[in-house]
């Protein structure tokens, strides 16, 4: 079962001789144009900009979800948590396929 968000919610019974049970599975068979899948866009950031992809359904594409990094801060926080929290941050903003 698919839900799509937005007004007027809509749930869409999928019946498929093809159920993958990971995302990488789900995204290789796209790939090979076996049918449709349901990821997030990060997941399919690359393969959408080599033209592996195309994004459809455009209209009934969920919300983004917020990313969060949580710590602790303060004299506690440790050179290291600081640091991944800082590389993690930088990462997160750089990477065009969040959001």
């Amino acid at each position: 079962m698919w839900r799509f968000g937005g007004p007027g919610r809509v749930s869409v019974a999928i019946d498929s001789p093809l159920q993958c049970h990971t995302i990488d599975s789900a995204i290789a068979a796209a790939t090979a144009g076996w049918g449709l899948a349901r990821v997030l866009s990060y997941q399919i950031g690359p393969a959408v900009a080599a033209g592996d992809l195309e994004i459809i359904l455009t209209d009934h594409e969920e919300p983004p979800m917020p990313v969060h990094v949580v710590h602790h801060e303060g004299r506690r926080a440790s050179a290291t948590v600081r640091g991944f929290v800082d590389l993690a941050v930088a990462r997160l903003r750089a990477n065009p396929d969040i959001g």
